[in-house]
């Protein structure tokens, strides 16, 4: 009897521990990436571009940052125009970058947008939050001369 009781004190115990890995480690999906790339896309329609941009650098902003996924915004060369993470990327040429994997993710991303105007785009980055390398999905979407992009990652 008190084998089957630890039995499943330890089951509990395993179990409330996954829970908590899981629930740390927010790596999105695709419905609600996509949901974050157009909710800029509205605020740009809506408040304008300026106004979106300052939004969508500020890390501490819940609108636009969800646990691994954040809003970011690049222009229609390539350059990197807001991201909440890393302000010192901001004005940087993606356009010739290549992922861990030598895939030219940010010329993807512009033909994407210059194609179809919206679309997902695949490539290994690293995670802001755990900072693994992962595969992450971005999905794409362009406004007027912007591009924004919102990306999930996967396990």
């Amino acid at each position: 009897m008190i084998f089957v009781r630890a039995l499943a004190v330890i089951g509990v115990l395993c179990a409330g521990f996954l829970m908590m890995v899981t629930a740390s480690e927010d790596l999105g999906s695709p419905a609600v990436a996509k949901a974050l790339a157009e909710r800029a896309a509205a605020m740009i329609k809506a408040e304008g571009k300026e106004k979106t941009l300052a939004a969508l650098s500020d890390p501490g902003n819940d609108d636009f940052v969800q646990g691994s996924m954040y809003v970011f915004a690049m222009d229609m060369n390539g350059t990197l125009i807001a991201h909440p993470h890393n302000p010192k990327l901001i004005g940087r040429s993606f356009l010739n970058e290549r992922d861990f994997n030598g895939y030219p993710y940010g010329r993807e991303i512009v033909n994407t947008v210059k194609t179809d105007f919206n679309g997902w785009v695949d490539y290994v980055f690293t995670d802001p939050v755990s900072h693994k390398l992962r595969r992450k999905k971005t999905y794409v979407l362009r406004v007027d001369d912007v591009i924004i992009g919102c990306g999930y990652y996967l396990k």
